[in-house]
């Protein structure tokens, strides 16, 4: 005897799974843009000998400055 099973896996998503997919990656990226500003408002908030001392490095440093 056989038997015969039908699969979708071939199938293209539909414009609801599409959008909702779409939706979730906006959330994602505003979240992360969230996250990684209140990171830079917490490190400026900390004084320079903090930061020193947490091993941040100094924007007046020549070695941080890009070779030109």
């Amino acid at each position: 005897m056989s038997t015969v099973s039908f699969s979708r896996s071939h199938a293209t998503p539909s414009l609801g799974s599409r959008s909702l997919a779409g939706a979730a990656s906006l959330a994602r990226s505003i979240v992360k843009a969230w996250q990684d500003r209140r990171a830079e408002r917490a490190l400026a908030s900390l004084s320079y000998d903090t930061l020193k001392d947490i091993g941040f490095p100094s924007t007046t440093d020549s070695r941080n400055t890009p070779a030109r």
